[in-house]
């Protein structure tokens, strides 16, 4: 008897904190994390300053919410009418690092967009993907690159779809263009060989294709901005440091270097708007508050900056004294 009324408070307690949902800043935002190799990690802990940001709340209130068995989303509520409702997805499988199928991941994050879209009663979410989650993400909204080899051994046909559900993609440090690192495992897993930078995934993902008239190989319908990060580091290890740091933050702005993870030009979406992430490293991607803060803002509607600092210090263009 007692455990029937949990699940009815719990219950209830959800669809109170999905109707502010209509009075929030703008749509629900999904955040989706990147790749992780260590089962039993926390989906709440990898996003919480971006999330606490967007929706105005602790970390600590995130209600969780099971879509099916053995699928969980995470949701916090906006705090008040200025934030958002923010849901954190958590498409790996329970208690497994993520080295399945990235068109598998998709399929899970299909879900969940479509249990909020569904349950919320919005058209729309905007998706803030992290990493490895932002080829997720993309190989959901652009599922139909994959029409023509479903059914190959590397492409089995999960029956994904995309809705049309996306306002926009705000990609933080995503290999759009591959992951080096990974090159050494392309023989060994399917997941090494979608990361690699000559991997028939990513090949079709960025081919580009004619769309009312014109080609592209994003969708034109969907806001797209690319955020890469740029980190100095080593600089103290020179003798001039300050000479160093000019010369690494004047590459970083010429989209050269990387996070130490994922290379600048890796991260370079074509046909989106691109932002050079100075002195952030890969961790930094999802967690720095100017980083938190430039997502607010163009989710607000406001344009992407060219570029964005992890300290003032690091402005190649601030005044000197």
């Amino acid at each position: 008897m007692k455990a029937g009324l949990c699940s009815v408070l719990v219950f209830f307690s959800v669809l109170v904190a999905l109707s502010s949902v209509a009075f929030a800043a703008g749509p629900p935002v999904l955040l989706v994390y990147g790749f992780q190799p260590i089962p039993g990690f926390r989906a709440t802990e990898l996003w919480a300053d971006v999330a606490e940001r967007l929706a105005g709340r602790p970390i600590a209130q995130t209600q969780t919410i099971e879509i099916e068995t053995g699928h969980n989303l995470f949701h916090l509520p906006a705090g008040d009418a200025e934030h958002r409702d923010v849901f954190l997805s958590d498409y790996a499988l329970p208690y497994e690092p993520t080295v399945r199928d990235l068109r598998f991941y998709a399929d899970r994050l299909a879900d969940e967009i479509a249990w909020i879209t569904d349950t919320v009663s919005v058209p729309e979410v905007d998706v803030v993907a992290h990493s490895m989650g932002a080829l997720v993400a993309r190989a959901y909204l652009e599922a139909d690159d994959f029409d023509g080899i479903l059914g190959d051994d590397d492409f089995p046909d999960y029956g994904t779809e995309y809705r049309g559900d996306v306002r926009t993609l705000i990609t933080v440090a995503g290999p759009h263009h591959g992951a080096y690192l990974v090159t050494f495992g392309t023989w060994l897993s399917r997941l090494g060989r979608q990361l690699s930078p000559e991997g028939t995934f990513l090949e079709l993902l960025n081919r580009d294709r004619v769309v009312d008239d014109r080609l592209t190989s994003l969708r034109p319908d969907v806001r797209y901005v690319s955020m890469a990060g740029q980190t100095c580091f080593g600089c103290g290890l020179r003798r001039d440091e300050e000479a160093c740091l000019r010369e690494c933050v004047d590459a970083g702005l010429a989209w050269q270097g990387s996070d130490l993870v994922v290379l600048m030009a890796s991260a370079y979406l074509p046909e989106a708007e691109n932002v050079a992430c100075i002195g952030m490293d890969h961790v930094d991607m999802h967690a720095h508050p100017v980083l938190a803060e430039t997502i607010e803002a163009i989710l607000d509607g406001g344009p992407a900056p060219n570029a964005i600092y992890a300290s003032p210090e690091l402005r190649t263009d601030a005044p000197s004294d």
